[in-house]
């Protein structure tokens, strides 16, 4: 499956493509969605199996299947695109170096033990006319930029309340990863300056995720039933099991209503989305245990070159947040790692050390 991973060459070229339709990344997909009402089907969430997977990558070499990059490492960030918040997508790609870079590829980014796979997703309100939710594969390289070229922003309509909750509703119930199965958690983020409806309805679930939703949620492994349907908060809570979630409040006026559902630990404040790349490393590297309150700020200002006022205000915004989480997870210190070797392509642990020093012994013929 390769060892490719984002690289910043391979962005400017996936820059230069999408700036030369428009002002905007999006202009050529919002073009198309205006000719045809349909999304391309890569950010579509009722296309590619509707459920979204993150494997981690081997490779045969000889007997064995080799870990290339590291174990998979899902990311989904899902972003507000009405109102205010309407050039979140052209922020979000414009930043996507820097964030790849703070997440994997500094001096000591927080899952460069990792292979990262980003998901992202925007929502818009569904009373309004844009598509309720734009959902991307997994992906470990420059499609990261590509499909977020597909999205469609409504750029419009008022401020809150939105609809995220069918994008929760799709980490929760419509991902599976690897990791999970690991035992150990993923990362999500919702962005947002609203609060929520809330409501689940099936009629929108069967829109967004189409008919069959309902079935592909029992083929991840959810038992969930039309005349019981998961609200707002109960989706939180089952995405709460198998990542670490968070709601980043922009401008902090909607979390008296979000710390209903995500505790106050799980809110993070920011001014603007500006410094997202920033906070998600920073979000990411004290809960992997890999940065602390005493060495964020300065992980901040080498390599996310930020001044000692931007660093320390970031510093306090996730001061709050359940540090060191991911660590204290069974498995932690022993999922699989860059180079490791697997039986069968499908296996989720390696084989042990002690079992390859047996296996790569040459036979000895016997002289008798």
């Amino acid at each position: 499956m390769g060892e490719y991973t984002f690289t910043r060459e391979a962005f400017a070229d996936a820059e230069k493509k999408a700036k030369a339709f428009g002002p905007k990344v999006t202009s050529k997909a919002e073009q198309r969605q205006r000719e045809t009402g349909k999304l391309d089907p890569l950010v579509d969430p009722k296309e590619f199996g509707v459920i979204r997977r993150s494997i981690s990558r081997k490779d045969k070499k000889g007997e064995y299947w080799v870990l290339t990059v590291g174990t998979a490492m899902p990311i989904e960030l899902r972003c507000d695109v009405t109102g205010s918040m309407g050039d979140n997508v052209d922020k979000a790609f414009n930043s996507l170096p820097q964030t790849y870079s703070l997440l994997s590829q500094v001096p000591g980014a927080p899952l460069e033990r990792y292979d990262s796979q980003i998901c992202n997703a925007i929502f818009n309100d569904v009373q309004d006319s844009g598509p309720v939710l734009c959902r991307s594969q997994f992906e470990m390289d420059v499609k990261i930029a590509e499909q977020l070229t597909l999205m469609i922003p409504l750029r419009a309509g008022g401020d809150e309340p939105e609809d995220p909750q069918y994008g929760i509703f799709g980490s929760a119930y419509l991902t599976a990863a690897e990791l999970h199965q690991l035992g150990l958690k993923g990362y999500d983020f919702t962005v947002t300056d609203a609060t929520a409806h809330g409501d689940i309805n099936l009629r929108t679930l069967k829109k967004v995720f189409g008919e069959e939703v309902l079935q592909k949620v029992r083929e991840n492994g959810h038992q969930i039933e039309e005349h019981n349907l998961p609200q707002m908060d109960a989706a939180i809570q089952e995405l709460l099991k198998s990542s670490h979630g968070f709601l980043i409040s922009v401008g902090g006026g909607n979390v008296s209503f979000w710390k209903e559902y995500y505790g106050s630990e799980r809110i993070v404040v920011i001014s603007n989305t500006d410094y997202l790349p920033h906070v998600q490393a920073a979000i990411i590297g004290l809960t992997e245990g890999t940065l602390n309150l005493q060495t964020l700020e300065k992980f901040l200002i080498e390599q996310g070159s930020l001044n000692e006022g931007e660093a320390s205000k970031i510093a306090r915004a996730v001061a709050h947040i359940p540090i060191g989480a991911q660590t204290i997870l069974e498995n932690f210190s022993k999922i699989p790692l860059k180079g490791d070797r697997f039986k069968d392509k499908t296996d989720l642990w390696p084989i042990p050390e002690d079992k390859l020093e047996i296996e790569d012994q040459p036979e000895v013929e016997s002289i008798w």
